[in-house]
């Protein structure tokens, strides 16, 4: 009754502000997409650029903007309401040919692209082992106030790192939670810190010079011996007297502020595409849903001016996975939390229309089963009815080819990585071990499962030229070979000559085996060649491919996969693709 009331609140807001007006959509054929299919160099974002000026997001301030301001701003939005409401929002700006991101200073395609070994994607973002153990840390910068205390540290090595800690009665909550997080968002593509699970003696820890810090009584001053036992007297310890923390390394370069999820840095040349138009940014909703990364604020990413190659330029960073999987940092997660906002205006209409006697999903589930885990299931949940603690304009902007985007990389993840992944996390208890990989495992196919349904799974497109003259286009059912989807697979396929009159159109079904032959007569007419000269080349050949949706009973919106021919080396290539929406 609820998510009907709160469903007909938000249809009802969108008729309102956008005057009840209704658009036609049509489908693309392959004739309307020819020119749509221009390939650009990617453009290069590490160039050499001046140092841009550090800024500050005020957490209040950025709270009331997202939770209030940008509410406000979405409703009274007229086109917006029209693109929701007709599900015709504009697609990311970085996108190319084959519908992927190209390596930036934001982004790196990597299991996505090509899976990662075990040892890769156990040492993810690591540059070495973490801080030195065996001898004394001295402490730079110290941090008293909240639940939960931390402090920086410089090792034996003259390394830096923030040293953070896992909530008291929650041992190894936080500090799994981020190290899994992270080997999981740079595995995904994302720049990331180095965060270690660490062991060590607070016998070893001292105190440096001249260590500032905020006191209970909010006084500020410099830490003293007796403030430093305090602190470790808030720190679970383990029988032997150690302390289990996380250790994240300082960043390489220079710190100048977070990044926000909308707009550009100014000062930043290197920034030309608008944030909330950016696929990784927008993806990155389908990532957070799957490990409830609820705080994606904008104070939870960093921005660093760095130096390689002779040229500085500033790489974007995301931090902070405290707040992921079951873990709030400062203890378990809340029941509600990944299902709603902080203040979530259509869920409080609909309490006010239902008297607040409708019981969602998610205040059935069964709360804290590890304290090493917090609240993290598998049973109720949904990848599109995952919201963050407060809105995120790029999610907002996300389009079902962004999502589809992550959903692979998602589901590129084996069970034999994920379980890899989460040893790093160190859970002395194999049953957490076990119930963490068994729900990474059912939300993946979750995700996988909604977004292989509503388009094309077909991918990973490849032509091979047969010594008897004909092309064998192959291609892989991700559906299919993710084990998403079971039995006989059929597809049906269409020829399309986008050149060429003297081309003939074909068309024909596949069941079972996922490569077509295209006869070799297409290959007659582009005896005489073509040249781009210095331009891209120009689509010749569409095949259009459909997949039967057996549960659906019907044919899903097809694939299309332009080719073109190569004069210079007498062979066909693909030059893009395209997914029907």
């Amino acid at each position: 009754m609820a998510s009907w009331c709160e469903g007909m609140i938000k249809f009802g807001l969108s008729l309102f502000w956008s005057g009840g007006l209704l658009a036609l959509i049509t489908t693309t054929s392959c004739g309307q997409q020819k020119n749509l299919l221009v390939t650009y160099p990617a453009l290069v974002d590490t160039l050499n650029v001046p140092p841009p000026k550090p800024i500050k997001i005020h957490a209040y301030s950025e709270y009331f903007d997202k939770q209030v301001t940008l509410q406000v701003e979405e409703a009274l939005d007229f086109s917006r309401q029209v693109q929701n409401l007709t599900h015709s929002r504009s697609e990311a700006k970085n996108v190319d040919s084959f519908e992927q991101v190209a390596n930036s200073s934001w982004f790196t395609n990597r299991n996505g692209t090509r899976r990662m070994s075990p040892a890769q994607i156990r040492h993810g973002p690591n540059a070495g082992e973490g801080p030195d153990t065996a001898h004394a840390w001295t402490i730079t910068r110290a941090k008293m106030e909240g639940v939960t205390p931390g402090f920086s540290i410089r090792d034996y090595q003259g390394d830096n790192y923030v040293i953070k800690f896992d909530p008291l009665g929650y041992p190894e909550l936080a500090s799994g939670a981020e190290v899994v997080s992270t080997k999981l968002f740079y595995a995904m593509g994302y720049n990331t810190p180095e965060n270690y699970i660490v062991y060590f003696d607070p016998k070893k820890l001292q105190l440096g010079e001249k260590v500032s810090f905020t006191d209970k009584k909010g006084r500020k001053r410099y830490m003293n011996p007796q403030d430093l036992k305090e602190l470790l007297e808030r720190i679970e310890k383990l029988p032997d007297g150690r302390i289990r923390a996380l250790a994240s390394k300082y960043l390489d370069g220079k710190p100048i502020g977070p990044f926000k999820y909308k707009g550009i840095r100014k000062d930043d040349l290197n920034d030309f595409i608008p944030h909330e138009d950016r696929r990784e940014l927008r993806g990155l909703r389908i990532f957070a849903a799957w490990l409830n990364h609820f705080d994606t604020k904008d104070g939870n990413s960093l921005d660093m001016y760095v130096t390689e190659n002779e040229k500085s330029f500033v790489r974007h960073y995301l931090i902070d996975f405290g707040a992921t999987l079951g873990s709030a940092s400062k203890g378990p997660n809340f029941l509600w939390r990944g299902y709603q906002y902080d203040v979530d205006p259509g869920v409080i209409l609909s309490n006010i229309f239902t008297l607040g006697l409708y019981v969602r999903p998610w205040e059935k589930q069964p709360g804290v089963i590890y304290p090493s885990i917090g609240i993290f299931e598998s049973k109720i949940f949904d990848p599109m009815a995952y919201k963050p603690q407060v809105p995120n304009p790029a999610f907002q902007s996300m389009t079902l080819s962004d999502g589809f985007w992550a959903a692979k990389i998602v589901m590129s993840f084996s069970d034999e990585q994920l379980e890899a992944i989460i040893e790093e996390g160190q859970y002395s208890n194999p049953l957490v071990e076990s119930y963490l990989l068994q729900t990474l495992k059912e939300r993946r196919d979750k995700i996988g499962r909604h977004f292989f349904s509503r388009l094309s799974p077909l991918d990973e497109f490849g032509l091979q030229h047969e010594s008897d003259g004909l092309l064998r286009l192959e291609f892989k059912d991700l559906a299919m070979s993710s084990n998403l989807d079971s039995g006989a697979a059929k597809y049906r396929y269409e020829v399309i000559p986008l050149a060429h009159t003297d081309l003939h159109f074909e068309e024909g079904e596949v069941i079972g085996d996922t490569l077509i032959y295209l006869q070799n007569t297409l290959t007659s007419g582009f005896s005489s060649g073509f040249k781009g000269g210095d331009s891209a080349p120009i689509p010749k050949l569409c095949v259009r491919i459909n997949k039967w949706a057996y549960d659906q009973n019907k044919w899903m919106k097809p694939v299309l996969i332009f080719i073109n021919y190569q004069s210079e080396s007498n062979k066909f290539e693909i030059i893009g693709i395209r997914r029907e929406s």
